[in-house]
């Protein structure tokens, strides 16, 4: 039974893969289940198991690429400083906002309710990876902290802004930095 599983996880990597390059190379109306079929070389149906539709393999395409870009982001920003992991994160996920991953986001709009359900996800996560990162920054003021702005209100209010600028075609994070900046080290 165990077999089957780790068997039936490669072949749904593969597909999201296979759904990738097909994206990446050819855009997104390029992705059917009969083609997605072909490039794995299994049954139209084999792929059914896996994904009821196209959007379905768009919505777990998006969440996988999400998923592997926080994962990559907690390996690469290195900074002591909560101030400079953030400005590390900003400088990653421009790296990371691709055309291939610009195209997929916005390809999410005929099921945009699912969609956001899934970036909610995906949100809560990089929350808690920043409020990780203030918890491991010990050069935080300690009288930053009290019951009306917490490490987590302040987490979501970073987020949100980071969310900001990455829709922004102009590289203006300085303000925000230096705000992030005042607020918990000066």
């Amino acid at each position: 039974m165990l077999l089957l599983r780790k068997k039936d996880t490669e072949l749904r990597r593969n597909l999201l893969e296979c759904a990738g390059k097909i994206e990446c190379t050819e855009g997104v109306g390029a992705i059917n289940i009969r083609r997605l079929a072909a490039e794995a070389n299994i049954a139209v149906g084999t792929v059914y198991n896996y994904f009821e539709s196209k959007q379905e393999v768009l919505l777990a395409l998006t969440e996988a690429y999400w998923q592997h870009t926080l994962e990559e982001m907690r390996v690469q920003v290195t900074a002591e400083r909560f101030s400079e992991q953030i400005a590390q994160i900003i400088t990653f996920l421009r790296t990371k906002m691709n055309d291939c991953a610009q195209v997929l986001m916005h390809s999410l709009h005929d099921d945009a309710a699912t969609g956001r359900v899934r970036m909610e996800a995906m949100k809560l996560a990089m929350k808690q990876a920043l409020v990780d990162r203030l918890i491991q920054d010990e050069t935080i003021r300690k009288d930053v902290w009290n019951e009306h702005f917490t490490k987590d209100q302040f987490a979501n209010f970073v987020l949100q802004n980071l969310v900001f600028l990455m829709q922004q075609t102009s590289e203006n994070e300085d303000v925000f930095l230096q705000i992030i900046e005042q607020i918990l080290y000066e």
